[in-house]
């Protein structure tokens, strides 16, 4: 049920980011003359903002909501899982709560060790892994036979994050109106991209990193998405496959 929640607050928060994100793409549309400014055919426009001091968006530590599993040798009654508040604390038996945002899990589990070991225990020996984690996701909406939110293990380009969708609907997609929507910098930001010109190796297959929204184009796009892949250029509409 803790695996639930954090699924339900994850989607929830995505899909309110998005909305915000339509209101302040529709002013940048006002402005412009050529249906918009996302850029077309960018390789790589940045790896997105990551937490705390780590440089690798995909080397993430510990992070609100996050799902942890701690287990003290020879000691199963406090063994267990234990999901980290929205701000970041971890409330454990005995020592109650306890700062772990953006700690890597064998540093925490070291801090753990000293902590217990400095009252409750005679040198415990504890291991801590993160079971459940929002902060891995991609977000892949739109003309793809199974939209919806993929954890990220290892790095994976665009073509990737569409196959974890299970490919683009033949009948529904358009392969060459892709975008990917990130936040960097304290921003979102977008590019677009043409899949078909991807595979054939015409154009570079991008990054994607955890937090990416991907949006393919389709007909039966959801409006807020629908909204935001109008603000691809013009330029960027290829005639029929």
């Amino acid at each position: 049920m803790v695996a639930a929640r954090v699924e339900e607050k994850t989607l929830r928060f995505r899909l309110g980011s998005l909305l915000a994100l339509v209101g302040a793409a529709l002013l940048v549309s006002a402005c412009a003359t050529r249906g918009g400014k996302i850029p077309y055919d960018v390789a790589d426009f940045g790896a997105p903002d990551a937490p705390g001091e780590q440089a690798d968006p995909y080397v993430w530590g510990i992070g609100p909501l996050d799902v942890v599993d701690v287990k003290f040798f020879q000691v199963p009654d406090l063994s267990g899982e234990y999901q980290v508040s929205s701000g970041g604390v971890l409330d454990l038996p005995l020592v109650g709560a306890v700062e772990a945002r953006y700690q890597q899990p064998d540093q925490f589990a070291r801090a753990l060790e000293q902590l217990y070991g400095q009252r409750y225990l005679n040198s415990p020996q504890i291991t801590v892994r993160i079971v459940k984690t929002s902060q891995r996701n991609l977000t892949v909406e739109g003309g793809v036979k199974n939209a919806g939110i993929y954890p990220l293990e290892g790095r994976t380009t665009l073509l990737g994050a569409i196959a974890l969708a299970k490919g683009i609907d033949t009948q529904e997609g358009n392969p060459r109106r892709v975008a990917i929507f990130r936040k960097r910098n304290g921003q979102t930001v977008a590019a677009a991209f043409d899949v078909i010109a991807i595979r054939r190796g015409e154009m570079a297959d991008p990054l994607v990193y955890p937090g990416d929204t991907v949006v393919v184009d389709s007909n039966s796009l959801r409006s807020a998405y629908r909204e935001l892949l109008q603000l691809l250029p013009i330029a960027a509409v290829f005639g029929p496959l």
